[in-house]
């Protein structure tokens, strides 16, 4: 009796795990969107529906480029250690150089818009991510930014390795990144 009920419940597991389990494991494979880039030249990816936080906050999703952790992971890496906040502690971001993900997206413009899940935009010049190398950080202290904390990304400077961003504040460390725009 116990193989026959062993058995149906081996049969039962295996139809449940048929059920959709390509949408699971892609899910799993490549994970959620964690930043979109709007009108880029080279659009795609999995969009989100532009509702929610892109709508509240004026993030145009027509022309957009998705990322995934996954796509990000993929982009030439670099690794800044640093203050954060200005003046306080020294950790270690991991993460892609912003210009690669500009670049991932064939965004051309002259500044763009980083836009945080808080609301808080930060305006860059575009010559500006690329002269400085900065990154969207994706972990600190080697353990991934956690949304709710610093997360999902963050733009991170070497202001402690470049004398010209020695004095910089964190104005344009915007955290809780999700949308990068063309600036108006």
């Amino acid at each position: 009796m116990r193989l026959v009920h062993a058995a149906a419940s081996l049969l039962v597991l295996l139809a449940v795990a048929a059920c959709g389990g390509d949408d699971a494991r892609s899910l799993s494979a490549d994970g959620p969107v964690v930043l979109v880039v709007s009108e880029a030249g080279s659009p795609g990816g999995p969009v989100p529906r532009e509702e929610g936080l892109y709508a509240n906050y004026g993030v145009e999703l027509d022309n957009a480029r998705a990322f995934t952790r996954v796509d990000l992971v993929g982009l030439p890496w670099r690794q800044i250690t640093t203050d954060f906040p200005a003046g306080g502690e020294t950790r270690t971001f991991d993460g892609p150089r912003l210009a690669d993900v500009l670049d991932a997206a064939d965004l051309e413009v002259e500044a763009v818009r980083i836009v945080s899940l808080d609301g808080y935009e930060a305006q860059i010049p575009v010559d500006f991510i690329e002269t400085h190398g900065a990154i969207l950080a994706i972990r600190v202290d080697g353990a991934p930014l956690a949304t709710g904390a610093l997360g999902p990304l963050m733009v991170v400077w070497p202001r402690r390795d470049n004398g010209p961003l020695s004095d910089m504040g964190d104005e344009l460390w915007p955290w809780g990144v999700f949308a990068i725009a063309p600036a108006e």
